[in-house]
């Protein structure tokens, strides 16, 4: 019983009830929890018996489940069940949860507790600052890159000691996998252990041939493992990146330039000593398009040669907003204009804020990813006292997730969900729950990010603000003048 089966029945779990069978779902149910606690997925520190922790209606004999529940086929049924799918769940020694990427935001499945540490959990695995508080030193390096696997999309199984308030030392186990048929979504889960859960299943390289790329309907790629020429590529692929052909594509090296090398470096060795990779890379495509990707990396063999197989699905961007007439108001290129120094400018920019903006305050960001590090200015309430230019880590900022996923703009709709470090150092402090991130490049290097802040949730449109473009380009014109 694997990790990865287990975890990808977590992620249907997310089914929406009325749109599968109820037989279904009650299946991919049961086999969780067979995994539990027959099968030996989780070895228990503390074990009790199976049953004692099943529902009401559910009960566990000789290595199976069934289900003591009868569904009416009425209305009623789907709340029945989603009750049901509920009880479930909490039934499972293990916090379930789930993650966007893009967005940085981490939501839970369901409320398990580890005895002694007081729901900690959930907020050790999004704040980085109490983790390191609660984690033993000697495993929190560990603890960090497992987290730093959970942004790049690579699968992660890591056991690590935390502590609780009376100063005892409990044994946790954090694994996690991409989310089948998302994009960018990951599944995993945290349970009090003794021992890791059982490895994940490797997956051997079978002989392929090129041929049967053509059977894939997302891009496929077949890349010469030591050249790292494209060999083939099927149809979807040559659509996506825009070649008539594979001879027509450049090296898969070539195709990688916006990958720094060290993670490009990283790549190799995983393949090298885990026969497989997955994450997300941006490869350039005809004409200097670029296009965001998951993909997972194989090696395989074929009539004696060694190819890199190289699955693709690309990331779903927005739809480009239709233009918008007299985007700012006179009022706000007026106020530019007199501006003196950065802080005149964003308060001008938080004054005269786009039809439909109710910001508290906003912020600019300054980017400088050479040398790791960004500048942020804030003006409006959520930011008094805070110093002009204080500067942050790029790792873990609004802007490396921009770069990374090349988002047109982000929407945080909850800072408390967020598992980005500054979002905890310095928006939720703040009483920041939710913002707008525009951003601005010269060129191609991304150099502000003008981000709209609120102390509400969910107080901007997951469709963005076009006219947040116009304002962004003024500012930048103004800073321009002023440095």
């Amino acid at each position: 019983m694997g990790c990865e089966w287990l975890l990808t029945q977590l992620c249907r779990l997310r089914l929406c009830a009325g749109q599968v069978g109820y037989a279904a779902q009650i299946d991919g149910l049961q086999g969780i929890l067979q995994a539990f606690f027959f099968y030996g997925a989780v070895d228990l520190h503390r074990g009790c018996t199976a049953n004692r922790m099943l529902p009401q209606g559910i009960r566990a004999c000789d290595g199976r489940i069934s289900v003591e529940i009868r569904y009416d086929k009425t209305a009623r049924s789907v709340k029945q069940l989603q009750q049901t799918l509920a009880a479930y769940l909490d039934a499972l020694p293990a916090l379930m949860w789930h993650v966007d990427t893009v967005r940085n935001e981490m939501i839970f499945f369901n409320d398990h507790k580890v005895a002694g540490l007081n729901g900690k959990i959930p907020l050790m695995l999004r704040n980085m600052s109490l983790a390191q508080a609660l984690v033993h030193p000697d495993d929190f390096s560990v603890f960090r890159g497992a987290l730093d696997a959970v942004r790049v999309l690579q699968p992660c199984s890591v056991s690590f000691r935390v502590h609780d308030d009376a100063g005892n030392w409990h044994w946790l186990v954090l694994m996690g996998m991409p989310a089948p048929d998302e994009s960018f979504g990951y599944v995993g889960l945290a349970a009090e252990c003794t021992s890791l859960v059982e490895s994940m299943m490797e997956r051997g390289a079978d002989s392929l041939l090129a041929g049967s790329m053509e059977l894939l309907d997302s891009p496929a790629l077949l890349v010469d493992f030591t050249t790292k020429n494209v060999q083939a590529a099927n149809a979807a692929a040559c659509v996506c990146f825009g070649y008539a052909a594979a001879a027509d594509f450049p090296s898969f090296e070539t195709m990688l330039e916006g990958t720094g090398e060290q993670y490009r470096r990283s790549i190799y060795e995983h393949l090298i000593f885990h026969a497989s990779w997955r994450g997300a890379l941006t490869l350039a495509g005809n004409g200097g398009m670029r296009m965001c990707c998951r993909a997972q990396l194989r090696p395989v063999s074929r009539e004696g040669h060694n190819y890199l197989w190289v699955s693709l699905t690309p990331a779903v961007q927005p739809a480009e907003a239709a233009p918008v007439s007299s985007p700012v108001s006179a009022a706000l290129r007026e106020a530019l204009s007199r501006a003196a120094d950065d802080m005149s400018a964003l308060t001008a920019v938080l004054e005269h804020q786009p039809q439909g903006m109710q910001a508290e305050g906003v912020m600019l960001s300054r980017i400088y990813a050479a040398d790791d590090k960004v500048e942020v200015t804030g003006a409006g309430v959520p930011f008094d006292g805070m110093e002009p230019g204080t500067a942050y880590p790029y790792r873990g900022s609004i802007a490396e997730n921009i770069v990374r996923y090349n988002l047109p703009y982000l929407v945080v709709d909850e800072t408390a969900r967020s598992i980005r470090p500054i979002d905890w150092a310095l928006f939720i402090p703040g009483g920041i729950h939710s913002y707008y991130a525009e951003p601005f490049y010269a060129g191609d290097t991304l150099k502000y990010v003008l981000i709209y802040c609120s102390t509400r949730s969910e107080a901007f449109s997951a469709d963005g603000a076009p006219a947040c473009k116009e304002v962004v380009r003024l500012l930048a014109q103004t800073l321009k003048r002023l440095d």
